[in-house]
């Protein structure tokens, strides 16, 4: 039996324009756009279905903020804190989901609500990054070797990515050259690292590269429960997030402006089933890398949340 969001993706494939054909649309008019403005109304199945899940969002977000604003004063090492910090983000970013999220009600009509399918999928997919980077920079069981290579990698890539911006800012900035400097440094310390031998050939490649993260995300699929379907879900929040030919050829009349079509319904829906997943994950995990100082305290909450990682999957 496929599973709840393997249903809800069905139903929006059925609803992609053009029934299968490849080409994209040319030289169509915008339709105009008409409205029908009735209140009181009955809700529809797919609203319905979201809101079942957008209270399965909120509860997670309770637990998420009461363990975000109880992290302060652990004592940990440096992958603790790295995921510490990752966590608020997290918090953060799940936060901003929950503002933007519509909440249709009989007393309202479909109009008054606004379903942005592209920041919704935006947000979603942030979330998985999120907890991708949790699980990677402080979650992962590794020994102390490997940390310190990630750790060596991740200063590499965030100095690299400093020395861009600031020459695209100022070609001629005198600090250029002590980032040359140091990223040529950086880059000799990796290669040089003693558990480099040790990563596979793919790692080592990427780690060379200097890539953030040396784990793909089909091993991240292949690994983590939490990360069924990784590569499908992140490339469909991927199409929607940007402005791809998947996400502008879907506008029409209905879908793509907000006003609440089952398709966009659907959309958001899915959108809003991972991001609960993940921010669930990332809320039970964090906690249980410390057991004494979070999960402990709070088992409470974290149980009403550590089914709903996996629910409608």
């Amino acid at each position: 039996m496929s599973s709840v969001i393997d249903q809800v993706f069905s139903l929006i494939h059925t609803q992609c324009q053009g029934s299968g054909r490849l080409e994209l649309m040319k030289g169509r008019k915008s339709p105009k756009i008409t409205r029908n403005i009735r209140a009181p109304r009955s809700l529809s199945e797919p609203e319905r279905s979201f809101l079942d899940e957008l209270e399965l969002y909120d509860r997670v977000i309770e637990t998420t903020k009461l363990i975000s604003v109880n992290q302060h004063g652990i004592q940990t090492d440096g992958r603790g804190l790295r995921a510490v910090r990752i966590f608020t983000r997290q918090t953060v970013v799940g936060l901003s989901l929950q503002q933007i999220l519509p909440r249709p009600s009989s007393l309202t009509h479909r109009q008054q609500e606004l379903w942005d399918v592209c920041s919704v999928a935006s947000l979603s997919r942030t979330l998985i990054e999120g907890y991708l980077a949790l699980y990677y920079f402080g979650l992962e069981k590794v020994s102390d070797e490997e940390s310190e290579l990630r750790f060596f990698i991740a200063q590499l890539h965030r100095n690299v990515e400093w020395y861009e911006i600031r020459k695209l800012t100022n070609p001629d900035d005198p600090g250029l050259k002590e980032f040359e400097e140091g990223i040529a440094s950086q880059k000799a310390r990796i290669r040089n690292h003693p558990y480099l031998p040790f990563l596979t050939d793919v790692h080592r490649k990427r780690a060379l590269r200097g890539l953030e993260m040396y784990t793909t995300k089909a091993e991240f699929e292949n690994t983590l429960g939490v990360c069924k379907d990784l590569r499908r879900n992140y490339r469909h929040l991927s199409n929607l997030a940007h402005p791809q030919p998947i996400a502008f050829e879907r506008i029409d009349n209905e879908r793509g402006r907000g006003i609440g079509s089952e398709a966009d319904v659907l959309s958001c829906t899915v959108s809003l089933m991972l991001a609960r997943r993940f921010l669930a994950a990332s809320t039970v995990d964090i906690a249980d890398h410390f057991p004494d100082a979070l999960a402990a305290r709070f088992e409470a909450s974290l149980s009403s949340i550590r089914p709903l990682i996996n629910a409608g999957y």
